[in-house]
């Protein structure tokens, strides 16, 4: 497979991206969704192209890892109507149910589940891609295509009680989408290490999810490479030992934003990543997180992968913070 590589749309110019800094020492894992304050929507800005780009990688070659569908009580009607709602959060050129998406020169009718050419655009892969789909498989993979962020829907189970009933998740950070149709949060977050107020809280979390908000959270970790995609099933998932200059590691931090439908019993999650580089990170962030680092249990640097780097991560987190701070005074 060629690989398409989409050009850096212009007209309009995008915007560059602006990562948050959620780290805090000491480390804790706490249930922490806030208000949001404003339109809860996703932006479109510079780091689009290459999450274009390897988006439509990720859906040629497993898209069964990809999008993802709970089995049980199928409700067609009810699943596309959350993502229709999912639509409101990009803020794009509307008409009725027809909504324009410049960018890749396609204008897709929500209601029809149909999309048509109406222009040139900064991928004609992705253009090409979306005029083979009908249906909700159109407006879920549009959905992927015309922003940054990952979407799932979940929906009511009970009091107290979500599952994930779809999953359009390209950029998993080290869990394995297709593995998670029907999943409750208490089961979404029982791999999370020193996670009990976590676990404890699911209950309350999820009826929060689906009730309130927007609310929104940024988790954060470590990652090995620049990679947006971290599932660990997908066919090119990296192999081999990470490297051990702590030069080479990367920042990841996830935005987090939930939306709730209650007349459809739903609620729509959309997470974003954000990747930076630990020697673009200015000194006093260099100094936080390595005291976040250094507070970690051994529990939590394995559920991590950061056991056998933590303490050279430590190192050269506080001599970058030393030699940058020093220099500033």
């Amino acid at each position: 497979m060629v690989a398409d590589r989409p050009r850096t749309p212009s007209p309009p110019a995008l915007p560059p991206a602006v990562a948050p800094f959620p780290v805090a020492a000491p480390y804790r894992v706490v249930p922490a969704p806030r208000p949001v304050h404003g339109f809860p929507g996703v932006e479109l800005d510079d780091a689009w192209p290459a999450a274009l780009a390897r988006r439509l990688e990720r859906l040629a070659s497993d898209r069964g890892g990809v999008l993802v569908r709970e089995g049980r009580e199928p409700d067609d009607a009810g699943l596309a109507a959350a993502v229709r709602a999912a639509w409101d959060l990009i803020s794009l050129p509307r008409r009725g149910s027809r909504v324009e998406v410049p960018m890749l020169g396609v204008e897709l009718d929500l209601t029809a589940a149909t999309a048509r050419r109406v222009g040139d655009g900064a991928s004609e892969l992705a253009a090409a891609r979306l005029l083979e789909l009908t249906g909700l498989e159109l407006l879920t993979v549009g959905w992927l295509l015309a922003c940054s962020d990952d979407l799932v829907v979940l929906r009511r189970r009970g009091d107290g009680v979500l599952a994930c009933e779809l999953l359009a998740v390209c950029f998993p950070s080290g869990w394995p989408p297709r593995q998670r149709a029907g999943a409750s949060l208490l089961e979404l977050h029982a791999p999370v290490a020193d996670a009990e107020r976590l676990q404890r809280a699911a209950p309350a979390l999820s009826e929060a999810l689906l009730t309130k908000g927007p609310l929104r959270q940024h988790i954060w970790g470590l990652d090995p490479d620049g990679r947006l995609d971290r599932d660990p099933s997908a066919p090119d998932a990296p192999q081999g030992a990470q490297p051990a200059d702590p030069a080479q590691w990367w920042l990841r931090v996830e935005r987090q934003t939930s939306i709730p439908l209650p007349r459809l019993g739903r609620a729509l999650f959309t997470i974003r990543p954000h990747l930076v580089p630990l020697p673009a990170l200015p000194g006093r962030q260099c100094a936080v997180l390595a005291d976040a680092v250094a507070s970690m249990t051994a529990a939590t640097l394995d559920y991590k992968g950061l056991s056998g780097v933590a303490s050279d991560l430590v190192r050269w987190l506080r001599t970058r913070a030393q030699l940058s701070l020093g220099s500033a005074g």
